[in-house]
Order: C-alpha cells, then sequence, then structure tokens
C-alpha cells in the first residue's frame, strides 16, 4: 500500500488522500482509503503510473488481495451537497 500511495503522491493532479480504518459499527470494510484528484483525466494517468509501477516491483495486487482475503471495493465518487 505504502508503494502505491507513493506513486500516488507523485502524479500531477493529486490533492490530497486518506486511509481510514473503522473503529466502530457494522461497516463492511476495515480500511477505506480516499483520494482527491484535480479532475477525471488526471486519475488515468495515475492508475496506468500505479499499474507500471507494480509490473516493475513485479506485484499482481489481485494475487495478493486472493491471498490475503482483502476484497477491494475500488470506484470513482463525486461530492454531493449536503
Amino acid at each position: 500500500m505504502m508503494m502505491t500511495h507513493k506513486v500516488l503522491e507523485a502524479q500531477d493532479g493529486f490533492i490530497d488522500h486518506r486511509v481510514l480504518e473503522q473503529v466502530a459499527g457494522p461497516g463492511e470494510f476495515n480500511f477505506v482509503t480516499i483520494a482527491e484528484w484535480e479532475n477525471t483525466e488526471v486519475v488515468e494517468r495515475a492508475r496506468a503510473a500505479v499499474a507500471a509501477t507494480h509490473k516493475a516491483a513485479n506485484f499482481d495486487p489481485q494475487e495478493m488481495f486472493l491471498r490475503l482475503g482483502i476484497r477491494a471495493d475500488i470506484a470513482s465518487y463525486k461530492p454531493v451537497a449536503a
């Protein structure tokens, strides 16, 4: 995870990211990672940079998820008025 976050932080258009840990409640996920970007175009470039870094490191995140029983829910979101 740290390798991926360092790559994300170095990308043009990166604004901020947070890793949150569930401390109470019946929620499904123990950890949530949220990254904020300038626009959707920079997100696609960041995904490509992460994929290239993983490939260069011979790291397969899907294999790791399966091996460790991790369920990832990867999606894009936008702010809404509260």
